[in-house]
């Protein structure tokens, strides 16, 4: 099926470079929101491994948090790289619109990734240094679930 959608892509792009149209801008769009969703799969993949069951008062949060951090990271160097690559090009008001999209959802993407950070170093028994009440976990945890909310709306918006 990937195959199949990568011959698609090529087709497209080999017949707007015909009608004389510019390749590169839809081309850097479609590798950022390929990046971005690479990354938010590995963010819900790490998700999930942190709200396991298997886990207990032996778990090693940090592990989780620098792999959080690392993705942070990520989603910021595909921002600015794809901003850089924009740059000198003038671009059509719809790759223009589009990038600020998926701007917007990295942005929101980072969001969440640090609430979940934030809520989880309160929380890691390694680290926890005075008490964590479990109404404030909730609370934290709700609006963590909030933030995702609002990113997916953003997904919904752009396709």
């Amino acid at each position: 099926m990937y195959a199949f959608l990568k011959i698609i892509f090529i087709l497209y792009l080999l017949e707007l470079n015909i009608y004389g149209s510019s390749v590169r801008p839809l081309f850097i769009n479609k590798n950022m929101q390929m990046k971005i969703f690479e990354i938010e799969k590995k963010y819900q993949s790490l998700k999930r491994s942190i709200f396991s069951p298997h886990n207990d008062n032996q778990t090693n949060y940090n592990i989780y948090l620098d792999s959080l951090l690392i993705l942070i990271v990520e989603l910021e160097e595909v921002r600015s790289n794809s901003f850089v690559q924009v740059y000198d090009l003038k671009l059509e008001r719809e790759y223009l619109d589009e990038l600020s999209i998926l701007d917007k959802k990295s942005k929101k993407l980072i969001n969440v990734i640090v609430s979940l950070i934030n809520t989880f170093k309160k929380y890691n028994p390694s680290i926890l240094k005075e008490p964590y009440p479990f109404e404030s976990y909730r609370n934290n945890i709700q609006n963590h679930i909030n933030m995702e909310n609002i990113l997916h709306c953003l997904q919904c918006n752009l396709k």
